[in-house]
């Protein structure tokens, strides 16, 4: 099914989702048990999921997911589009952000598009690493992560909003269910969080 990351991306960065509508594919239905290789056992989770999204806020959106990405490793893409503009991240090039803002597009040329390096010095965790201007890797989130949850705890300070809460889980998992049931009914469904 959809990571947990896609959906708490969606609710970090857009708002709760209203409804979603979902395809749900399972392409190869055994797979060698990692406790025996010479034994197979049925497949239980989804390969691939396409789901379109609709906000509370009136946002629409789409999520895909594959683990059939030929050439693809860690390629989370997230896009967002707006009345100013365009912003995307693809976290196989976690350092960068590409930017377009309409108003810097050239008349009767393409659409000017920049990437924007995300290392610079007031990045809320930069003290913590290498000099600004450094790209950092996978690890260095895990640790930025770590740090933030120790300082929440040592100094008694909010997790939220930079970081994700037993909430935001919650909230995930509604989302995950609405998809499983939309694939199985055919039907959009409606995002039922708990009042």
């Amino acid at each position: 099914m959809t990571s947990h990351r896609t959906s708490l991306i969606s609710h970090f960065l857009v708002g709760n989702l209203s409804h979603v509508t979902a395809i749900t594919r399972t392409f190869i239905d055994e797979r060698p048990l990692e406790s025996d290789w010479s034994k197979r056992g049925k497949v239980d989770a989804d390969d691939a999921v396409e789901s379109l999204v609709e906000f509370e806020n009136g946002t629409i959106g789409h999520i895909s997911t594959t683990r059939f990405g030929a050439g693809r490793k860690n390629y989370q893409n997230i896009e967002i589009y707006g009345e100013n503009g365009r912003v995307l991240l693809n976290l196989e090039k976690m350092n960068e952000l590409q930017v377009h803002l309409r108003d810097h597009d050239i008349k009767d040329l393409a659409p000017s598009y920049h990437d924007t390096l995300v290392t610079e010095s007031y990045h809320p965790y930069w003290e913590n690493g290498w000099p600004h201007g450094h790209i950092i890797g996978w690890e260095h989130t895990i640790v930025h992560e770590a740090y933030h949850v120790i300082n929440a705890i040592v100094n008694d300070t909010p997790v939220s909003p930079l970081g994700a809460t037993f909430e935001d889980g919650y909230r995930c998992n509604v989302v995950l269910d609405a998809m499983a049931d939309s694939a199985r009914t055919g039907r959009k469904t409606q995002v039922n969080y708990a009042p």
